[in-house]
């Protein structure tokens, strides 16, 4: 039970197991006391609750007597608390009581009493003249209450009564104990106290500085506490600080309860006045010889010294001016190590060049008949002349790096070697915090001016902005439009493409039906310009690529050649490395000092607070009036003794956010504008090393084009001689180094804006360079123009090449008269063997056209490569952090250059599809009878008839399903025209597909037989149908779309579900069939409603109407009125 906050025990044999039985047991009287009153008060009340009437004022022997009783027990004080005076129960006592004190006022009106207790026997009363007649006085239930009452009131007083003097003799007990223990430990100080000053004192005479410094940090930790450290100097440097008071004969002490305050004047009274004066002059003698030796080491760089007096200096309360002692030392090392890399490292690398210079002429007989000593003389000259020209040694330009790399690995060397010692024995003062500052400090400022000097010597800013301008022109020429230095004339080609037909002796206007366009493509392709070239040899391209790499945007005038750029980036991103490389260093370093800061004032603060609880528990045991008060109201009552925990604290918390070094620093600006102009110029070196490719590209030979190296699978023959060039490799591969080398300075701005450059150059540049020849290469596979045969035959550039092949004998041949059919004599005039090699060059033609469209292929998965690469570079080489998700963000930025090619690889092949589509629409035309008979001097360029001289005359069956049975048979007997259909698209797609990639292939045909589908959808318009017809129609189109999944590759493809949706054209051509074939008008609902839920038709009502109006045994009224309903 409790009340008050203080534990009331059930008994008193409880209280005696209290912590304090003293308090246990005036808390339980108390309760009793309050107890009894609180009952006394209860029958008063219910007394007066009982009474009927005003009582009469006239009194008999017996009324005064019941009326003494009741109000003896109505107005008795309580129980006191000590001492108080027990009731005796004797009536003339009480009577009497009035007379020898003063009675307490009434607590209110008399209140008279009812019959029955006015009948009750007065148990109380001893009067001998008093008789009763009750024989059950002791039974009455009055009688026993006032019995039980006295008894407890008895039995109150004594408890109360013996309970004070125990608890007296337990706090005279606990007294004395905490007596003993104070002089037990003022025992034990004072030994430790004379032990510590006598061993500090031989310690010193033997000059073991360290074995005396711990004693006096012993020593002192007795005197003043763990607390005191930080006072305990100022103390000691007093030597007439209060020796009275440390001798004073006052036992009391302040600090006798409060541990870690230091000893009592009784324990230094104990240990004596002469010990500690002793101690006193032990640390002024050894704080002077420790001084002065730290001093010395300091002044001599004797880092074995300094080892072993650092720690010394906090045991003596030295840390100050050890941390300035300490700065001044490595200052001076700092200073020896960096000059030693400008000065004595130069020195032995000049012996060391000498020496193998010397090796050199001896071992080639330049020394012969010379001595040792003049064959020094001539190295030594050699090497300094060297040296001067910046041919070697530290004065060149390589020793800029080399030079960096010296100053940050000494200040890294020193802080590696000296911070750990002086934050453990320095810390305290701040010792680490100083050392950092002032090593950054002396590295910063000599990498600072080697770094602008280098800048100023190699005018970086100049040669930045000229390569800017150079960069300019460079990216004008291949991705700005037509406005490129080269031949003139008002076409559409760009700067680059009349720079390389310019070089290639192409300009001047065409010549036999051949255009400039492809003459170009003729050229870039390695096939010649026109008729009056031929395939160039290796030493002819080797002259044409010099030509042309003369005009190199003035890239070699204003920047240099690539060499010699590429070594100075080389250069630049070392500087940026070992730079970037001391700037992580140096973070490290500096948070790894904040942790320790951290962790110490952590365990400060601990140790203030474990010194806390012991002290609120001494003052608990001190205190009379607390019995087992909570901790935080304890806490409460002792504030005052806690102002000096909390002020040390407070003074923590202040030092929690120092800023050892600023975040941006005078190194970082200087790195910052170097990352700046190299990101400049790796981007115009990037420009011009895809410039060399672009040209090399432009005059290929038989190593610009290789197989395709990119994994893809076929099921067919499909793609198994593609081609593709080395323009994508080498482009990709200058980016990749490019990029991967500004990732290796480890500076994420600068890699940030290489990932930039790398995304911009290859978005734009590349991508604009690879569409037009991609363009170029679909001028030269158009049929009859190009390299695919054409509805008069040969293509011009086939004609150029059996001009080249044939020699004089096939000079007369004209484009016009070729194309008019007049080839059958001079075509027959070649031998099998010339027509042979037309043919495999004319297919070298296609395999090479094909190659540049794989290469937009071929640079969306190598990009996609490439995105991958440098994302785990980045993840290898740099941290976690804000900087290095902006880096991550820029390298995904390849994933929309990846979609660029992808993008552009479909429109290419759009493009391609463009060209051929008038071919196809003429196939088409001839195989549908559109059109009459044609005189066509081959039917098949590909095979050897096209060469045989006979001209061919194709007879035409026009498009007809209106049949009858017999025509029905007959149509089913015959090939009819969808073979010879299918026979001439095969004649025009066969020669290109084994050269395009899959993908590409597929698109390609899907293209095709789009435009088929929809050239014969105009063509069956104009038939009529029988049934018979319509299941002709359903027949050839099932033909036609076997035809094509034949020759897809994909899987995908292979369905007619996947097929129609691939080509929406032939899905047309396919309802139209299912439309014109149903049996009865009304089953054409029930087809529409079916197909659109599947989602396979898109033919409107309007054009349902139309076709089903060329049934010929359906009446267009009936049409009319079945197909009346919303077209949705």
């Amino acid at each position: 039970m409790t009340g008050g906050g203080v534990i009331i025990p059930n008994d008193l044999v409880d209280s005696l197991g209290m912590k304090s039985p003293e308090d246990a047991l005036l808390a339980l009287s108390s309760s009793c006391e309050a107890t009894s009153l609180r009952l006394a008060r209860e029958l008063r009340a219910s007394l007066a609750s009982s009474t009927a009437a005003p009582s009469s004022t006239s009194t008999s022997t017996s009324t005064s007597t019941s009326t003494s009783t009741s109000m003896s027990l109505s107005t008795s004080s309580p129980l006191k608390r000590k001492g108080s005076k027990q009731l005796d129960g004797n009536p003339k006592s009480n009577a009497e009581a009035p007379s020898s004190s003063p009675s307490p006022p009434p607590l209110g009106r008399p209140i008279p009493l009812p019959p029955s207790l006015r009948d009750a026997p007065g148990v109380t009363n001893t009067n001998s003249n008093a008789t009763s007649t009750n024989n059950n006085t002791h039974t009455h239930p009055l009688a026993l209450s006032l019995l039980a009452s006295e008894s407890i009131l008895s039995s109150l007083s004594k408890i109360a009564s013996g309970g004070s003097a125990a608890s007296s003799e337990m706090r005279s007990l606990e007294s004395q104990r905490r007596q003993l223990d104070r002089e037990a430990r003022d025992i034990q100080d004072a030994l430790a106290l004379r032990e510590g000053c006598a061993r500090g004192c031989d310690m010193l005479a033997c000059q073991r500085y360290d074995e005396a410094a711990r004693a006096v940090r012993e020593v002192n930790d007795v005197l003043y506490g763990r607390r005191g450290r930080g006072r305990r100097h100022h103390q000691d440097d007093d030597d007439d600080h209060d020796d009275d008071d440390d001798y004073d004969d006052d036992d009391h002490d302040d600090h006798d309860d409060r541990p870690d305050r230091g000893a009592s004047r009784r324990a230094r009274r104990l240990c004596g006045r002469e010990p500690l004066q002793n101690h006193r002059r032990t640390v002024q003698v050894l704080r002077a010889a420790v001084g002065e030796k730290y001093e010395t080491a300091a002044s001599a760089g004797d880092v074995a010294a300094l080892s072993r007096l650092t720690p010394l200096l906090a045991m003596l309360d030295m840390a100050d001016a050890g941390v300035a002692l300490y700065l001044r030392f490595s200052r001076e090392a700092l200073r020896r190590e960096m000059d030693g890399a400008d000065g004595a490292s130069n020195e032995e690398e000049r012996a060391r060049l000498v020496d193998e210079e010397a090796e050199r002429m001896l071992a080639t007989g330049r020394g012969e008949g010379l001595s040792r000593a003049a064959v020094r003389r001539r190295a030594e000259e050699t090497v300094d002349r060297r040296r001067r020209g910046g041919g070697g040694g530290d004065d060149g330009e390589a020793a800029v790096p080399r030079r960096l790399a010296r100053i940050y690995n000494a200040a890294v060397t020193h802080l590696r070697h000296h911070l750990p010692m002086v934050a453990y024995a320095l810390g305290e003062a701040e010792g680490d915090v100083a050392l950092a500052r002032a090593v950054h400090s002396e590295a910063e400022t000599r990498a600072c001016e080697v770094m602008r000097g280098y800048m100023r010597k190699k005018e970086l800013g100049l040669t930045v902005r000229r390569a800017e301008f150079v960069g300019a022109k460079i990216e004008e020429r291949y991705a700005g439009g037509g406005s490129g230095s080269g031949i003139g004339g008002g076409n559409n080609m760009m700067g680059w493409e009349k720079m390389a037909l310019a070089a290639g002796g192409g300009g001047g206007g065409g010549s036999g039906g051949v255009s400039d366009e492809n003459k170009l493509a003729s050229m870039i392709m390695g096939l010649g310009v026109g008729g009056d070239v031929v395939a160039s040899t290796g030493k002819d391209i080797a002259m044409k690529r010099q030509a042309a790499m003369k005009d190199d945007c003035g890239f070699t005038i204003e920047v240099g050649n690539l060499q010699d750029v590429d070594a100075a980036l080389e250069e630049w991103a070392l500087v940026m490395q070992h730079t970037e490389s001391y700037e992580r260093f140096i973070r490290h370093a500096v948070d790894e000092i904040l942790k320790a800061r951290n962790l110490r004032r952590e365990q400060k603060k601990q140790e203030s607070r474990r010194i806390r609880d012991l002290e609120e528990d001494s003052k608990t045991r001190d205190a009379g009036d607390v019995v087992a008060a909570p901790r935080k109201e304890r806490t409460t009552a002792l504030d005052g003794v806690d102002h000096d925990d909390d002020d040390d604290d407070d003074e923590d918390d202040k030092g929690e956010n120092i800023e050892i070094l600023p975040p941006h620093t005078q190194l970082n600006e200087v790195a910052a504008e170097i990352g700046g102009n190299y990101s400049s110029l790796e981007r115009v070196l990037l420009l011009a090393g895809m410039q060399r490719a672009f040209i090399h590209a432009n005059f290929p030979d038989e190593s610009t084009f290789s197989p395709v190296a990119i994994g893809y699978s076929t099921h067919s023959d499909v793609g198994s001689r593609a081609l593709q060039t080395n323009l994508v490799e080498e482009c990709l591969y200058a980016a990749r180094r490019s990029t991967l080398r500004a990732f290796a300075t480890g500076h994420t701005g600068t890699a940030s804006a290489a990932a930039n450059v790398c995304v911009d150059v290859l978005g734009r540049v590349l991508l604009e360079v690879l569409t037009r020849r991609a363009e170029l290469g679909a001028s030269l596979l158009k049929p009859g123009e190009g390299l695919l045969v054409g509805q008069s035959g040969i293509g011009h550039a086939a004609l150029s090449f059996a001009k080249s092949t044939a020699g004089k004998g096939f000079r007369g041949v004209q484009g016009a008269a070729a194309r008019a059919g007049a080839t059958g004599k001079v075509l027959g005039d070649i031998d099998e063997e010339s027509a042979d090699q037309i043919r495999m060059r004319t297919l070298i033609g296609v395999a090479r056209a094909a190659a540049n469209f794989n290469d937009l292929e071929v640079a969306a998965e190598y990009t996609k490569r490439l995105e991958g690469n440098f994302l785990k570079e980045i993840d290898a080489g740099y941290p976690r952090g804000h900087d290095t998700e902006q880096l991550r963000m820029c390298i995904k930025g390849l994933g929309g250059v990846v979609e660029s090619f992808s993008h552009a690889s479909d429109r290419a092949i759009e493009r391609l599809v463009s060209t051929i589509l008038p071919r196809v629409r003429q196939i088409v035309n001839e195989a549908v009878g559109n059109d009459a008979g044609t005189n066509i001097p081959a039917a098949s360029f590909m095979g050897s008839p096209v060469l045989s001289g006979a001209a061919t005359t194709v007879s035409s069956t026009r498009l007809d399903y209106d049949l009858d049975d017999r025509a029905f048979e007959l149509a089913q007997l015959g090939e009819g025209y969808v073979g010879r259909l299918c026979s001439s698209l095969e004649e025009l797609i066969e020669p290109m597909r084994p050269h395009f990639l899959p993908k590409l292939s597929d698109n390609l045909l899907i293209g095709i037989m789009g435009g088929v589908s929809t050239r014969l959808e105009a063509a069956i318009r104009k038939s009529k149908f029988t049934p018979l017809g319509a299941i002709s129609l359903d027949a050839d189109v099932r033909y036609i779309m076997n035809f094509a999944k034949d020759r897809l590759d994909s899987p995908e493809l292979k369905s007619n579900v996947t097929l129609c949706k691939a080509c929406q054209p032939l899905a047309r051509l396919n309802q139209i069939a299912l439309l014109l074939n149903v049996d009865d008008l009304e089953d054409v609902l029930d087809l529409i409603s079916v197909s659109k839920r599947k989602g396979a038709w898109d033919l409107k009502l309007d054009e349902a109407k139309v076709l089903l109006s060329l049934r010929v045994d359906f009446e267009g009224s009936k049409v009319n009125d079945l197909l009346q309903m919303d077209d949705e």
